[in-house]
């Protein structure tokens, strides 16, 4: 009995990676398993490049360690001048510079820089992280923590949870300068039991706590006085409302114009003292601001927070501060009053007094605190728009202002989902797409159409969820995500499972979404020659940048020079734009073949499709889903396989005594499974095939002569079953596209 003989067509292969599927229900266009490829935008698949030092790359100057903790950011608009970005790698307990303005990138170490330090010295071409004035004294090793930064006024900002958080001044190209960030806040904490304050407190039994919640309430200065100076000598007052409210004629407070005032059991406000958040002197406070009074206070009252920030971000204008690890206070964020100045990044508080008899109002431009008591072990603070996105562990939370506009008197603290984030690096934001990892899979956040309430979405649940439950915890910790804002593609850099401690920054696994075609797919990067070179971490460097240039200065002519008393030419210094390098995804590699441990930069960029040039082979692949022709039942057969793909040579190599060799030459192969084996049922078979002898012009070997824009080829696939599914392998050292394929399917016309 004759088949019924179907044709399929296959031209948008570009699903990636599916590991949710049943053999049964497996979806169209989509990978069971697949390594090495990079999924376009017009349908085809094509072999990812290989792994290659820039062009002259060059060691840096400094010498790094294997065990100790590396990452990478952006100073964006470094001392204001936009489009002039730094590349910041923090080493350890150091942080280096690069200029990003021109390629070879690992050549651009700004070697040359005078640091000034916290504690006032200067020389070192690197921030010192270790300087005994950011040392907060908290016993967390500066070496194993990764910094968090953001910038904001043309400076940039670090926290990390070992250091004192501090901002860098860019002075000049060859200057900047640390300054630490004392965050100060007004004390809004009643020291004292408020239930108790609505009867006076007599001499006898009075306590630091009544006496210092008095003089924050407002009962100090040259009116007030001290609570007890003014109001009797032998008790404190009631804290029902401030001493304002008795004043006679001549403005000075007076008992029993106060005592008129019924207030009941209301207590007055307080925040008369401005206080450094992570070492509350109130005693200090106290006693120089409380006037007219032989009273002091001890330091029972004092508390110290020892420790410090894990993120920051820059939002409406101000620098957000969140990320302690205390039971007190784990779940505040700090904010700075509106930036106009630089220095204003540690005010954290209200311009105005709130105790203050004519100036108290809260003000749009001023800094605060915001608790957030639900929040457990906050991790990351990103901006999304015009909303602040807080990350914790149990949950994330968005922090917005009226219409948009955040202001300390008009925000709203919402939860908008019970999935936290792992790991801190693993977010990232895609145009605007807050993408992050939790524990259990990879989220991110969408938009109610009737509501705008942004709720929770996870993306893997549905496509690679077992792949990314097979990555152990200590990778996914280590992992840092980096959006390419050109092909719109994420990548997450990952280490492989139960990574040795001494090689724990090492990352040879790419986990990469593609926005666009909307697929998840994978790489393995292959080790360089015993090992020696291996990505650490990762960069977006934008193609753009700002640079300062000399120019001539001239008369109105445009020609004539204007030259000084010595007759030498005037120049003055203007700031242009410049492009003088591609936007490139930076791959910071630890370089050991020097034998030492060295920092320089490479990138996927080598048509040799070996790894480092040297040996790195890796394999490019792809099985297509299982194909049941339409009937699960009956036996088939694929007499035929066409196959479609797109000529990559661009020249030859050689000369005519040794013969040429074409340059980027294509190769791929394909391979037979039938019903569900684990090996091949066919040996594999090279689908690319030229029907034309490319000629070679010996005068221009960067002629590819061939006639074709796409060569297909047809192919005899043996064995039968009751489905089929292919697999498209690469060549060693060769390249391939693949557009598309059809399958001529022959189903039998009984079981």
């Amino acid at each position: 009995m004759p088949q019924t003989i179907n044709q399929k067509t296959v031209n948008t292969f570009v699903k990636g990676l599916v590991t949710e599927a049943g053999e049964l229900t497996f979806p169209e266009d989509a990978s069971i398993d697949e390594r090495n490829c990079v999924l376009e935008r017009d349908g085809s698949r094509r072999r990812r490049l290989a792994v290659e030092l820039e062009n002259s790359n060059v060691d840096s100057s400094f010498t790094t360690t294997r065990t100790e903790v590396f990452t990478s950011s952006i100073w964006y608009n470094v001392g204001g001048i936009a489009g002039k970005n730094w590349l910041v790698l923090q080493e350890g307990d150091r942080i280096y510079f690069y200029n990003t303005v021109e390629e070879p990138y690992s050549a651009s170490e700004l070697t040359g820089l005078s640091i000034t330090q916290a504690d006032g010295s200067t020389g070192s071409s690197y921030v010192d992280l270790g300087n005994s004035d950011l040392d907060p004294s908290n016993s967390v090793e500066v070496v194993d923590n990764k910094i968090e930064t953001t910038s904001i006024d043309g400076s940039l900002i670090v926290v990390s949870p070992a250091i004192e958080p501090f901002y860098l001044e860019y002075i000049s190209d060859s200057s900047i300068v640390v300054n630490k960030i004392t965050p100060k806040v007004r004390d809004f904490k009643w020291q004292g039991d408020i239930d108790e304050y609505s009867e006076e407190e007599p001499n006898t039994s009075v306590t630091d706590a009544r006496k210092y919640d008095s003089a924050n309430g407002g009962w100090t200065g040259t009116k007030g006085v001290a609570a007890n100076a003014s109001y009797s000598s032998t008790a404190w007052p009631p804290l029902t409302h401030p001493w304002y409210s008795g004043k006679n004629s001549d403005g000075d407070f007076d008992k029993s114009e106060w005592e008129k005032i019924f207030s009941g059991s209301s207590i007055l406000g307080n925040g008369h003292f401005i206080l450094d958040f992570f070492n509350k002197e109130r005693s200090v406070s106290f006693n120089a601001d409380v006037e007219e009074q032989t009273d002091t206070l001890g330091d029972s009252l004092d508390t110290v927070e020892s420790s410090r920030f894990k993120s920051v971000a820059s939002f409406s204008g101000r620098v957000f501060y969140a990320g302690l690890q205390s039971p007190e206070n784990a779940g505040k964020i700090l904010f700075s009053r509106l930036v106009d100045d630089i220095d204003e990044v540690g005010r954290c508080y209200q311009q105005n007094d709130p105790s203050s008899e004519s100036l108290s109002d809260l003000l749009d431009t001023d800094g605060g605190v915001i608790t957030i008591k639900e929040a457990a072990n906050i991790q990351k603070l990103a901006v999304v728009g015009t909303s602040l996105l807080v990350f914790a562990e149990n949950g994330v939370w968005q922090i917005s202002g009226v219409e948009g506009i955040f202001s300390p008197a008009a925000y709203s603290v919402n939860k908008v989902t019970s999935v936290g984030i792992n790991g801190v690096k693993t977010y990232v934001e895609a145009d605007g797409i807050p993408i992050w990892w939790s524990k259990n899979g990879i989220h991110t956040l969408v938009s109610d159409k009737v509501s705008g309430r942004l709720g929770e979405q996870n993306l893997s649940i549905s496509t690679v969820q077992t792949f990314f439950d097979g990555i152990d915890g200590q990778a996914k910790l280590q992992c840092e995500a980096i959006f390419d804002k050109v092909n719109k593609r994420v990548y997450w850099f990952y280490p492989e499972n139960s990574q040795s401690s001494a090689d724990k920054n090492k990352k040879n696994k790419v986990l990469i979404m593609d926005l666009p075609v909307q697929a998840f797919y994978p790489w393995d990067i292959s080790g360089s020659a015993d090992d020696k070179q291996y990505i650490i971490s990762a960069a977006y460097l934008d193609s753009f940048g700002s640079e300062f240039i000399d120019v001539d200065v001239t008369a109105n002519d445009g020609t004539t020079l204007i030259t000084d008393s010595s007759s030498d030419t005037i120049i003055v210094q203007r700031e242009t734009q410049v492009a003088t390098a591609d936007a490139a995804l930076a791959l910071l590699v630890l370089d050991r073949t020097g034998g030492t441990n060295k920092v320089t930069i490479a990138s996927f960029s080598s048509t040799t499709f070996k790894d480092w040039d040297s040996g790195g082979d890796y394999v490019s692949f792809a099985e297509a889903g299982y194909d049941f022709m339409g009937d699960l039942i009956r036996k088939k057969t694929a007499p035929y396989v066409q196959v479609y793909l797109r000529p990559t040579e661009t020249g030859w190599t050689g000369n005519e005594n040794d013969g040429y060799t074409p340059v980027r030459e294509s190769s791929l192969k394909i391979s037979t499974y039938w019903d569900f084996r684990k090996t091949v049922s066919s040996a594999a078979q090279e689908a690319y095939r030229l029907k034309y002898t490319p000629v070679v012009d010996p005068s221009d070997l960067t002629e590819w002569d061939y006639p074709d824009n796409i060569v297909t080829s047809r192919l005899k696939c043996r064995g039968s079953g009751r489905n089929m599914r292919l697999r498209f392998e690469s060549t060693t050292g060769k390249d391939f596209v693949l557009l598309g394929f059809g399958v001529l399917q022959g189903v039998n016309r009984k079981y």
